[in-house]
């Protein structure tokens, strides 16, 4: 993934989230995973920088635990 990939992605993500399509962004993110053959929790890191880029505190904790809990690391 190219940086200007990853802003695209970020940026359509970003809206999709905007306008109350939340689950949407982050499936967005999601698939990511095999678009761009991500490595290992590249998509929960994306969708982290999402929520952060948002101010949505709690859901970037969401999906930081949700990567560690899926690597089995902390």
């Amino acid at each position: 993934m190219t940086t200007a990939e990853r802003a695209g992605l970020l940026e359509r993500a970003g809206q999709l989230a905007e306008f109350g399509f939340t689950g949407a962004a982050e499936q967005t993110l999601l698939r990511a995973f095999y678009t761009y053959a991500l490595p290992e929790g590249g998509a929960y890191d994306l969708i982290a920088e999402l929520h952060a880029g948002r101010r949505a505190d709690a859901d970037v904790s969401r999906w930081r635990a949700a990567k560690a809990h899926l690597l089995a690391r902390p």
